[in-house]
């Protein structure tokens, strides 16, 4: 078994090493079957996991992202991409314009629980999800 170390140069150096281990003690606020969200107690921010995605955000930006998920038209998108090749039709747009996030109707649900940090129980109804539903 080898043991390797790696440079403190590839973690913006030691202060940026104990500013991270500051950001340890954390807490799981929410945790669905695809992500997790997670306070970080020591810096105050937060980590939205999702999928194969990880976000690291401050409470402002986590509020942006969960208002902007919660005023996507699902149909709209839905309707504007039901050609394209992609099995999923909802983009998520980022600052990199090279770059953008595909989900579908399930995946923005799933997000919008996770990112339901006021604590209200909305709950799903059938119409949210009868498209999705595979009955045995």
């Amino acid at each position: 078994m080898h043991h390797y170390q790696l440079p403190d140069s590839l973690f913006g150096g030691e202060n940026e090493i104990k500013n991270k281990s500051m950001c340890c003690n954390y807490s799981i606020l929410r945790q669905t079957q695809n992500g997790m969200l997670i306070f970080l107690k020591g810096c105050g921010n937060y980590q939205l996991t999702f999928n194969n995605l990880n976000f690291s955000l401050t409470e402002d930006e986590l509020i942006a992202l969960a208002n902007y998920l919660k005023r996507i038209d699902i149909d709209y998108w839905e309707k504007e991409y039901e050609h394209s090749i992609y099995k999923k039709k909802i983009p998520i747009p980022k600052l990199q314009n090279n770059f953008i996030i595909l989900i579908n109707r399930l995946e923005l649900y799933e997000l919008l629980l996770l990112l339901n940090i006021d604590n209200t129980n909305e709950i799903l109804g059938y119409n949210d999800l009868k498209n999705e539903i595979f009955w045995n």
